[in-house]
């Protein structure tokens, strides 16, 4: 009878122990806060630019316009005909851009042979040149689309670009004018028939004396 008052003692001993030990365990876990609901983090879309065919004029405008936002050079260049595209008429198009008007010769002679990789040289130093991750911010205002006939197509526009220099740069915080763009119907590298720029036209703005596109990939590619 002893014997069995005994252990019993000793087993209210041991369950004395182990509930103040339980008890520190789940104050621990609480105070982490492990138990709780976690707002789930924010998923990290990085800067690439995600590229929707642009079956549409307006859809490869909207792809120009998103590139040059987080500056996307590999996106960016694909706005415009590549020698891997086929123009759906048969016809070979490369890519042009036409400067505005008062370019001295020299400076003018320089795009003359600018063509896709120039583009995206342009892209690449304009994004080294920035604070660090930038974002411009691309404003297209009195857009028109033009549908010249079911292959072919022109886009005019005004444009304002701000973009965050560092400090001491010496390239202009915003660049405004006015552009025209000449569009091609193409059947893809991955035989899908997207619209592409095959002319870039360049003009400042009737009034004002602001820095253009133009003079902006003249000052880049010195």
């Amino acid at each position: 009878m002893e014997n069995r008052w005994i252990g019993r003692k000793q087993r209210q001993v041991r369950v004395g122990l182990y509930v103040p030990f339980f008890a520190v365990l789940v104050i621990g876990f609480s105070s982490c806060d492990l138990f709780s609901t976690r707002a789930p983090a924010s998923p990290d879309f990085g800067s690439t630019f995600i590229w929707t065919p642009a079956e549409l004029p307006s859809t490869l405008m909207s792809n120009f316009k998103g590139t040059i936002e987080v500056l996307d050079a590999t996106n960016y260049t694909k706005c415009f005909i590549g020698a891997k595209d086929s123009a759906v008429t048969g016809e070979k198009f490369t890519y042009t851009f036409t400067p505005r008007s008062g370019l001295d010769a020299v400076s003018r002679s320089l795009f003359d042979l600018w063509n896709i990789q120039s583009e995206q040289n342009f892209m690449t130093k304009l994004k080294s040149a920035l604070v660090s991750n930038p974002k411009l911010n691309v404003t297209f205002s009195n857009t028109n689309y033009e549908q010249l006939n079911s292959n072919s197509a022109r886009i005019t526009s005004d444009y304002l670009i701000l973009l965050p220099v560092q400090t001491n740069s010496t390239i202009p915080s915003s660049i405004s004018g006015s552009m025209i763009l000449q569009l091609a119907l193409v059947t893809t590298e991955q035989g899908t028939k997207e619209w592409r720029i095959v002319n870039w036209s360049d003009f400042p703005l009737t009034s004002g004396n602001s820095s253009t596109f133009t003079d902006l990939k003249l000052q880049l590619s010195s």
